[in-house]
């Protein structure tokens, strides 16, 4: 019988989850709470789950192999990438439409002002370069479980992959409770008026989001969520010069979100609330794991 890992189980777990809310959207009495691509998302579903339990046989089987041990802990890196994209796609299903248009309301009867543009209003095109570099180094929290496998630290890339997958697709679930097109999409007039301006990094990040990032992958921030739960999770196990680092990123990346329109000020709190609370509930029970009967 093949042994999962605690991310697998996750994975797994998720998949089906979103397997069933795809095939009851089959069945919704109005037709915007049906998902227009059910098949292809069910296939995906079906294929990345697959994936994940042909490799965790496939190690089992060849238990030596090193090419099919990496190939193992490296697939739920491989199938992200669906997951998020499939996380977008379904984040409708539910209210049948968008609601930034209540949040928006919320955050300006909350904060009284518009987060967005209070914040981009203080920019020059040298901040937002600064700020959007901290956003466009989240892509490399992707290579850290690779980087720490690599140097033979395997079972802190092991704690680090579980947690920062947790964290995510806790955030791609939260994508269909507050379905949210984002500030920018939702507010064009706004956003025109006050979009900050940048340079070469800007213009890269911006041609990423353009291709790469689809409305509906808003609430919780999955970049905020991901960054701190990187910070939280590996702020003990690296050097002091690192850890500032990882410090100064994290914060740039959590004010970039905002300044550069990407979410609203309540999806970076949510996603900062998701890596606190994962955090908080892996090291409770590591602890447990520690503590001898």
């Amino acid at each position: 019988m093949v042994e999962f890992r605690k991310v697998e189980i996750i994975l797994l777990a998720y998949f089906g989850l979103m397997a069933i809310i795809g095939v009851v959207s089959w069945f919704a009495p109005r037709a915007d709470h049906r998902l227009p691509d059910r098949p292809a998302l069910l296939a995906g579903y079906v294929l990345a789950a697959l994936l994940l339990l042909a490799l965790a046989r496939a190690a089992q089987r060849f238990p030596g192999h090193r090419a099919v041990s990496f190939l193992r802990f490296a697939a739920p890196l491989l199938v992200l990438p669906l997951a998020y994209g499939a996380a977008a796609r379904t984040a409708t299903v539910l209210h049948g439409r968008f609601v930034d248009d209540a949040v928006h309301a919320w955050e300006r009867a909350t904060f009284g002002f518009a987060p967005n543009a209070a914040v981009a209003a203080l920019g020059t095109p040298l901040v937002t370069e600064v700020l959007t570099l901290c956003y466009f180094s989240f892509y490399g929290c992707f290579l850290i479980p690779v980087i720490l496998y690599a140097r033979g630290r395997r079972p802190l890339a092991e704690r680090y992959l579980f947690v920062a997958v947790t964290a995510l697709l806790i955030c791609y679930v939260g994508f269909m409770a507050v379905p949210l097109a984002g500030p920018a999409l939702a507010a064009p007039e706004s956003f025109a008026a006050h979009r900050p301006y940048g340079y070469l990094i800007t213009a890269v990040q911006n041609e990423i989001m353009a291709a790469f990032d689809p409305p509906g992958a808003c609430f919780p921030s999955a970049h905020v969520a991901g960054a701190w739960i990187t910070l939280l999770c590996l702020r003990r196990h690296v050097s002091r010069n690192v850890r500032l680092l990882l410090w100064t990123l994290t914060a740039g990346l959590t004010v970039a979100v905002v300044y550069d329109w990407y979410h609203y000020l309540v999806d970076a709190i949510a996603g900062l609330a998701v890596a606190l609370a994962v955090h908080a509930l892996t090291e409770r029970y590591a602890a447990r794991l520690r503590t001898p009967a």
